[in-house]
């Protein structure tokens, strides 16, 4: 997905390139100006093809196809660029101009000119390829704010029109039915309405407002991984005494029958900030006093008449801080952000328990700071959600562990890397330096080079795409960083 200000800028150019090609073609005999009609490529005539030009550049570069007998019927008009589809912007029967797409990187172009009844007439490749220019880019996808007063709301509509108040959190999701991808997104840190971002038809709408739902402040969500037909809310009950805590719930649910718009209580508990849903449906979430990590519904309570989590172990040293759980995709490990750090703690798949966690990446005591290095030596500053991506060369490595962990890391503004081995790296932010000294602001571009966020929280990733998602808190908008 691109951000709004360039679609416009790119439908702009692809009107004027049209305009240009019918202005070419519109002077008649007798020097009449009007519409050339439209046709395909003339089957009783040869085509020709003589050359295409610029040999390289990046995504959404203009490519033109010079030879003849084209055709001017678009639709009778195919061009793939590295095996991927490209927009036709326009032909005017001897030339072509397409829009090179994204990951067309093998670069081999290849023409199909199709007939009035859609047969194929001609099928041309060119003996030279194009040099696709790759660079991890940072864009906006959606996020209207005011520029005079930096101020947005809870707005639905079209990506144009589209507003956030503060996204915090979100989940990525394809809909079993339409096969449109979905983002869930918590607005606002303590959930003031839970929204739904249309990835397919580009539009936002409000799934459920908090006073509707009945929850307190809502700190992160997940989807049930065997099904991912239940979307489990963590609550945030401002219980935090112990001897309080059935009075309360702390993890709610909603199901995809009823479009997660239904909110009920699942768990009474302390005031909690995050969850993990294993493949074999176990549940363990994490509480705010001591970072205490439960096991879901293991003891029943007589008194209460309702099941307690069992308590296994603290985070960190009976510390309280917030604590964000995310689950390994191969159920390896779980890993949480928290205490300035990245902490891991092994699953025992056979006893379906969770292994005390270990400090994997960051400082020792759980100071803060801003530090690429491996191990202990690494910083951050209020890590938040993180999410695994599969690494094709851990895969044809053998590794056991193939993924690495990308994280909001908040106050540094900045999304970071985190290998298996414990390699901490700058993936995108904090790429260019005000005159006031700052890394943080509203910039896209280059994602090292220029790109900055403002206090990053949420994460998720389309792997199809190979598209990360990024709700920019401050900044009030959606960001998206891939490469282009």
């Amino acid at each position: 997905m691109l951000k709004n200000k360039q679609k416009s800028s790119m439908r702009l150019i692809a009107i004027c390139i049209v305009v240009s090609f019918l202005v070419a073609g519109c002077v008649e005999e007798g020097g009449y100006l009007g519409p050339k009609p439209v046709h395909p490529t003339d089957s009783s005539k040869p085509v020709t093809f003589s050359d295409f030009t610029p040999k390289e550049g990046p995504v959404r570069t203009l490519l033109f196809i010079e030879g003849s007998n084209f055709g001017t019927d678009l639709t009778k008009i195919e061009v793939l660029i590295g095996g991927i589809e490209a927009p036709v912007i326009g032909s005017s029967g001897s030339k072509i101009c397409v829009m090179v797409p994204r990951r067309s990187n093998r670069g081999d172009v290849v023409v199909r000119l199709m007939d009035k009844d859609d047969k194929l007439v001609k099928e041309h490749q060119f003996d030279e390829v194009f040099h696709l220019q790759s660079a991890l880019q940072v864009n906006t996808l959606v996020g209207k704010v005011d520029p005079q007063t930096n101020t947005s709301s809870i707005i639905d509509g079209s990506f144009a029109e589209a507003e956030f108040q503060s996204p915090w959190w979100l989940e990525f999701d394809i809909d079993p039915e339409t096969g449109d991808k979905i983002i869930y997104c918590i607005d606002e840190e303590n959930l003031a309405a839970l929204r739904k971002i249309n990835l397919t038809t580009e539009q936002v709408s409000t799934v459920f407002m908090k006073g509707q739902a009945g929850v307190h402040q809502v700190k992160s969500m997940l989807f049930d991984t065997p099904t991912r037909d239940t979307l489990f809310f963590v609550d945030d009950n401002g219980r935090g005494n112990w001897n309080d805590r059935h009075q309360m719930p702390n993890l709610f649910y909603a199901t995809r029958g009823e479009d997660f718009r239904k909110v009920y209580p699942y768990l009474y508990g302390q005031c909690s900030y995050s969850a993990v849903s294993m493949k074999d449906g176990t549940i363990f979430y994490n509480t705010w006093q001591t970072s205490q990590v439960f096991k879901a519904k293991e003891v029943w309570n007589e008194g209460a008449g309702m099941w307690d989590g069992r308590s296994l172990f603290s985070v960190k040293s009976n510390s309280n801080d917030h604590v964000f759980m995310v689950r390994h995709p191969d159920d390896l490990y779980v890993y949480m952000t928290g205490f300035n750090g990245v902490y891991r703690c092994a699953y025992d798949k056979v006893n379906k328990e969770l292994i005390s966690s270990v400090l994997h990446v960051g400082a020792l005591g759980g100071g803060s700071g801003y530090a690429d290095a491996p191990g202990s030596a690494a910083r951050f500053n209020r890590p938040r959600q993180g999410v695994f991506v599969k690494n094709p060369e851990y895969v044809a490595q053998g590794k056991e562990d193939v993924y690495d962990f990308y994280l909001c890391d908040h106050n540094n503004n900045a999304i970071r890397k985190v290998t298996p081995d414990g390699e901490v790296s700058t993936f995108a932010g904090r790429g260019s330096v005000g005159i006031d000294g700052q890394v943080w602001g509203w910039i896209d571009g280059e994602a090292r080079e220029t790109a900055r966020f403002r206090e990053p929280t949420g994460i998720c990733y389309d792997e199809e795409e190979e598209i990360f998602y990024v709700a920019d808190r401050n900044n009030k908008r959606i960001r998206t960083i891939s490469v282009e």
